[in-house]
Formats: structure tokens, sequence, C-alpha cells
């Protein structure tokens, strides 16, 4: 099995770390930051895994999809809905497991709640996620699935990179399965 190689960076783990409420004592320097999230990844730790499962091990795949939304029942609801028609899907309930889970696996889409928990902190996942897939020439597709009415949230969304931005209201679980069908027909 190959794995994928992303390039994250200790401004990124600052970031992460932080928005996650998590002190870095300021004597660390950035290659210790680095090394020690290093030796974590490769750890034998689960604890990236939301709602009590075990992580998943995925081979890399264009039928990966990663969800990424704080509210458990919009999570359960596309990670069945995506399973029975041949995806594999990984949950995560928050900014830092969501990118956590991220670089971890080949995923065709990153669907994403753009309120995780807060409005700012969805920013910063959909800027930081497209920085990773930017930054190791990716093919990922980003999807924001949203309740919030704000017509100026749409175009900040696409303009900061995602690729799919969906409202939702009545409906939406059957046009986003009809979007992403529309970018990856093939999946059996």
């Amino acid at each position: 099995m190959s794995e994928k190689k992303v390039e994250v960076n200790a401004e990124i783990l600052k970031e992460l770390f932080r928005i996650a409420k998590v002190d870095v004592p300021s004597e660390i320097t950035d290659e210790n930051l680095l090394d020690m999230v290093y030796k974590l990844k490769n750890s034998d730790n689960t604890s990236g895994a939301s709602l009590g499962e075990s992580h998943e091990s995925f081979t890399p795949s264009s039928n990966n999809i990663l969800v990424i939304d704080d509210i458990g029942v919009v999570t359960y609801q596309l990670k069945i809905l995506l399973r029975n028609l041949g995806y594999n899907v990984q949950v995560a309930k928050d900014i830092f497991s969501g990118l956590n889970t991220f670089v971890r696996s080949n995923y065709a889409f990153v669907i994403m709640d753009l309120f995780v928990s807060t409005e700012q902190e969805g920013y910063t996942l959909l800027n930081e996620t497209k920085k990773i897939i930017t930054k190791n020439n990716l093919d990922t597709k980003i999807v924001v699935i949203t309740a919030s009415n704000k017509a100026e949230n749409r175009v900040k969304c696409l303009n900061g990179g995602a690729d799919i931005f969906l409202k939702k209201d009545t409906g939406w679980q059957d046009k986003l399965i009809e979007l992403i069908e529309n970018f990856h027909p093939d999946v059996e």
C-alpha cells in the first residue's frame, strides 16, 4: 500500500493546536514540534477516530470521502448514504480531527460544514484544506455545506477554494449525491 505524502509545516500545526485549545510551550522549537507530531502519527494511536470507531485504514482510492461536521446526525446520515453508493467514508467532528484525518489518506472529496463549530473555524478548515491540496498537487474536491442564509458565504467559500457550495435545505442530500456523481460518475 502506498502512502500519501503530505507536507505540513510547524505554522499549520501551531494553528491547529491553537484552534483545538492545546497549549504548546514556547520553548519547543518548530523542528521538535514536527518531530513529536511525526512520532505521534506513526504510533498506533487511534484517537483521531470519531464516535467510538477505530480509525479505518483506507487504501489510496478515488472512492474515499471525508465528512467533517460537528452534528452527529448529519455525519451519520451522510456516512450511511454514501457507503450505500459504494464510497469509503470517514467522519470527523471538528477542525483538528478533520485535518488530522485528511492528511492520513487520499480522498476524492472532503465534505465540510461551514460552521465547524464556528464560522471562523469553518473558514480556517477550508483554507488549510485547500493549502494542503494545492501544496501536494491533490485532486481532492472540497464540498462546503451549510444551513446559513448569508449570501456572502457562497462567494467567500468558492473564492476560498471550495469546488461545491450547498445550502442545507429541502433535499440537500440528493443534490449532494448528484453533484458528487457528476464529478465522479464511475463509482460502483
